[in-house]
């Protein structure tokens, strides 16, 4: 600010003489003001950058490794700026836990804990800042920090690290130890964990200063914070195996992990509806066991809304390849007009819980239309005049009701531009949805022609589809664009079986993976993939039923093993990129 003009601007006409007492009149007094507080306006100009920098410790007290500590010792932490106070509540862990409530007191950057005098003698203290810990601005620490200190002559120095994948926001994912004895298995809902500490941004953890035993850990994504997991609310990753620590000294690494919420709420039957006077459609709030689903004997008709009447024959039950919510049922003829009852039983949704009691049934009324309607092709994969089709893909085609399946398949015709029809297989994962896969894999940048004579198609009530020819055309992908993705998968564990599954995942195109499977360890080779960055992930099915397990706490069931490639690879048209070994984790 430029420094104010001298008074004597202000003197009047006649200077020298001493001036009148109303000469600071109002309006001068008003401009004076209106000046100097515009000044000093300008002296303090606001804004700047925000603060993004992660706050730092710079003092601690005892140090780190700390022994013969005395029992009623005090606990420092100086920070290297302002901290949010409150966020202390679900970031601070004291293992293995005082038997007093510790107690907190800031003042300015630092914060005190008292424990009081009850710490025991020859034991390893290991207090832990979590990544929850965050600063004025809310910044939280970039990594958890741990603080660790005996009241012995010793420090038990025992590691366990590993990595917590597929948690919503890895940053602050708990991680439980639980020293395990002969008093029984861990309860995760109702026992408290003997070391805790946090994941940072990335899932990495470390869990530092364990004295010798063996140990159960889970990861617990506490989506409210209040430091307790509440089964069906908060995420939990089950380990592999439990963990040895032979010494106070040993350090064991990789023992990741995968959070999942458990489903422990049995599905709800939503509504009923009567399409006609052979199909009854059932919607349910979740997605349920297809093998359940799709038994006929597990859903019972019956005339009268309290199901007391005659039964009504259900011929098929299906789950809607479109609507995994929906179920469709085919029945005998419906009386016209009459109300029906329908109880469900026996059904499970996908993670085997049964349906709810509560809404295990519905009534509904029967429909006055006849099944005389023409079906309809839905979808088709892929689409008419698809370019870059990939030379292994199946054709698949979803119906709008159950079909008659030999109509299709004898009528089905696909060829090239030479007229040369293509053999292959067809599938039909529901009653309204069928795939063909191609003996042979399809020939770079040829020009693929299908055809169905749609009046020959029927629905099992038989009604055609229409009146007209379907013809469609597709160009495979030129295969000079692709590569491939290779290495040589192993397994430590001479006693591991089950399956092992791949899939090669395209980094910023979810909708682009390749999946493969190996009955056992040996070289693999993902074909024909799209340019990229890719991630390999491999899990061994050890319980056989073809997807990942995420274990369970009680009863304590392991998680099954699976490793994710470490690095990301990056593939380039006609460069294949070799060498990427799988390497699942040692027991």
């Amino acid at each position: 600010m430029q420094q104010m003009q001298s008074r004597s601007l202000f003197r009047p006409a006649n200077a020298g003489h001493r001036p009148s007492p109303h000469f600071w009149s109002p309006v001068v007094v008003l401009s004076v003001f209106i000046c100097l507080t515009s000044c000093a306006r300008q002296i303090a100009p606001s804004g700047g950058p925000p603060d993004k920098k992660p706050p730092t410790l710079v003092q601690v007290t005892p140090e780190n490794n700390s022994t013969l500590v005395p029992f009623d010792q005090s606990i420092e932490f100086e920070f290297s700026e302002s901290m949010n106070r409150k966020s202390l509540e679900k970031a601070l862990f004291i293992t293995p836990r005082p038997e007093r409530p510790a107690k907190y007191k800031w003042k300015g950057r630092r914060l005190r804990i008292d424990i009081g005098d009850s710490l025991k003698a020859n034991r390893t203290y290991v207090i832990t800042l979590g990544t929850d810990l965050k600063d004025a601005h809310g910044n939280p620490l970039a990594q958890s920090y741990t603080l660790a200190f005996s009241t012995g002559a010793e420090i038990s120095d025992g590691k366990i690290d590993g990595q917590v994948f597929n948690a919503n926001k890895p940053r602050g994912v708990l991680i439980w130890a639980y020293i395990l004895n002969e008093t029984g298995a861990p309860d995760p809902v109702r026992d408290n964990a003997d070391y805790v500490t946090q994941a940072d941004e990335h899932g990495l953890y470390k869990l530092s200063h364990l004295s010798a035993g063996k140990y159960r850990i889970f990861a617990i994504e506490d989506k409210d914070g209040n430091r307790f997991f509440e089964e069906g609310g908060d995420g939990i990753g089950i380990p592999q195996q439990d963990i040895l620590l032979a010494s106070d000294s040993v350090e064991v690494e990789n023992i990741n992990f995968k959070v999942s919420i458990k489903d422990t709420l049995g599905p709800a039957l939503s509504s009923v509806q009567a399409e006609n006077d052979t199909h009854v459609h059932l919607r349910f709030d979740e997605t349920l066991s297809r093998q359940a689903a799709e038994k006929s004997g597990n859903y019972l008709i019956r005339a009268g809304n309290k199901g007391t009447g005659d039964a009504l024959q259900v011929r098929l039950a299906y789950v809607n390849p479109l609507d995994s919510l929906q179920v469709r049922l085919v029945t005998d003829a419906q009386q016209r007009g009459a109300e029906y009852s329908v109880i469900i039983k026996n059904v499970t949704d996908k993670s085997g819980n049964p349906m709810d009691e509560n809404y295990d049934r519905d009534v509904f009324f029967a429909s006055a239309l006849p099944d005389t309607f023409k079906p309809s092709l839905l979808k088709i994969f892929p689409g008419d005049s698809a370019r870059a089709v990939p030379v292994s893909s199946a054709l698949i085609f979803y119906f709008s009701e159950a079909m008659r399946q030999a109509t299709f398949e004898r009528n089905f015709v696909m060829a090239d531009t030479m007229g040369n029809h293509l053999r292959g297989a067809f599938d039909w994962p529901t009653p309204a949805s069928v795939r063909f896969q191609p003996e042979q894999d399809l020939v770079s940048l040829k020009r693929y022609q299908v055809s169905i004579p749609l009046d020959s198609v029927y629905d099992i009530a038989g009604n055609s589809i229409a009146d007209s020819l379907l013809e469609m055309h597709f160009t495979a992908i030129n295969i000079d664009t692709l590569s491939s993705i290779s290495g040589m998968v192993s397994d430590p564990d001479s006693t591991g079986t089950g399956w092992i599954f791949m899939t090669a995942k395209q980094k910023g195109r979810s909708n682009i993976s390749y999946q493969i499977k190996l009955a056992a360890p040996a070289p693999y080779k993902f074909k024909n993939i799209l340019p990229g960055q890719y991630t390999i992930e491999a899990f061994r099915d050890g319980d056989g039923n073809g997807k990942y397990s995420f274990g369970n706490a009680i009863p304590f069931t392991p998680s099954e093993r699976f490793v994710i490639y470490a690095d990301s690879i990056k593939v380039r048209a006609r460069w294949p990129n070799e060498g990427n070994d799988i390497v699942f984790p040692r027991p």
